[in-house]
């Protein structure tokens, strides 16, 4: 992170136009004394996925290893152990040079913290069962072999029944993160406790279309060399306005020479379920890391066909850390399907579970493989 100096910066028109805004905040900010940083990363990688019977796609792809982003956030000391302060973090498609429909994607929040009490904060922000599951995974839910491939409208019954399997469903669907929350955070120093609880407003809108309205908690212990979590979110106006609960439970110990972790993901509308289940290991070596992960999806649903369209993704990757903002990493994975599944790898050709479709791709093998750099700054 950089700390701004406003009267440096030179922007091209159109930049200046579109984050004008953000920079109105921050010179603010300054005025105030706060504390204004700007960061981010650049993470781009060549990618070959293959999807059965369907060939194969070789692309060049943004955040495979860590997220692509732009992130601009400030604090002011308010004196007696309180500040305020806010967090924007956009996500960047480093391969096109554009960015996501909703410029802030990652993050929007403005908050009041204090050192004794906690924080305050509102905006849109990161589901609390996303938080411990990516915080369980070696890959941190990215690229081929992260553990949000099986998190699609298309593969899991549970979740496209409760937000459609239309692209604006696929985009916004809340299990990654949420808009118009309110949200507490509960202080450090608490024996190694963390939590939080979090409240979201539909403001009449659907949950498929990123109005979501609902509710969850997360509750998290990490002392010497263990670390758990356990976290809940129930969307409140799925489809039909009924209730889709998103679970999380993972616990993880580092023994040394490796980093282990067992975690759970559970997502349930109506009468379909599924369930992620996670084991992973990092081990250092040197200036590098190897990764192992397995990850499991088990569906239930109203029939035994939809029961058993089960399916295991295989991952391994390496990081290797050229200095302490630039690594070079590679990944590979396989990802295997059970009856009717059609979960597929990210960045092959398109696929359906559809038994009509030319797309059609139940019950069939997904192999990928990447190789990219990731620079911080």
């Amino acid at each position: 992170m950089t700390t701004l100096q406003p009267r440096a910066w030179r922007w091209p028109p159109a930049a200046a136009s579109a984050l004008a805004p953000v920079f109105a905040l921050g010179l603010a900010a300054g005025a105030a004394h706060a504390d204004v940083t700007l960061g981010g990363t650049l993470d781009l990688a060549t990618r070959h996925v293959r999807n059965g019977d369907l060939g194969s796609t070789s692309s060049v792809v943004s955040g495979a290893n860590t997220t692509s982003k732009l992130v601009i956030r400030g604090q002011e000391d308010l004196g007696g152990g309180l500040a305020a302060g806010f967090f924007l973090d956009s996500t960047i498609l480093a391969d096109s040079g554009t960015t996501s429909s909703t410029f802030w994607d990652r993050r929007a929040t403005v908050g009041l913290t204090h050192r004794r009490y906690g924080e305050v904060r509102m905006g849109r922000d990161w589901v609390p069962t996303q938080l411990v599951w990516n915080s369980m995974d070696p890959f941190a839910t990215l690229g081929i072999a992260g553990a949000n491939t099986f998190r699609s409208v298309y593969g899991s019954r549970a979740m496209g029944q409760a937000f459609g399997s239309n692209a604006t469903g696929a985009a916004q669907n809340p299990t990654l993160r949420v808009a118009n929350a309110v949200e507490y955070l509960l202080p450090g120093g608490l024996g190694g406790f963390n939590g939080a609880l979090i409240a979201t407003a539909g403001e009449g809108g659907s949950a498929g279309a990123g109005q979501t309205k609902g509710d969850g908690f997360r509750l998290g212990w990490a002392q010497g060399a263990w670390k758990l979590g356990v976290s809940q979110f129930t969307v409140r106006n799925a489809a039909a306005d009924d209730k889709f609960t998103d679970r999380v439970w993972g616990v993880g110990y580092d023994a040394g020479f490796a980093l282990f972790s067992v975690a759970q993901r559970r997502w349930a509308y109506a009468s379909d379920t599924t369930v992620n289940s996670l084991f992973g290991v990092s081990v250092p070596m040197g200036a590098g890391q190897l990764k192992l992960t397995v990850l499991r999806a088990d569906q239930t649903g109203a029939t035994d066909a939809l029961s058993a369209n089960d399916a295991t993704l295989l991952g391994v990757g390496y990081v290797y850390s050229l200095s302490k903002r630039t690594a070079l990493y590679a990944h590979a994975a396989r990802l295997s399907n059970q009856g009717g599944a059609s979960f597929a790898i990210a960045g092959g050709p398109a696929t359906s579970g559809v038994a009509t479709a030319a797309n059609y791709f139940g019950g069939q093998r997904s192999t990928g493989f990447e190789l990219g750099m990731r620079q911080d700054f």
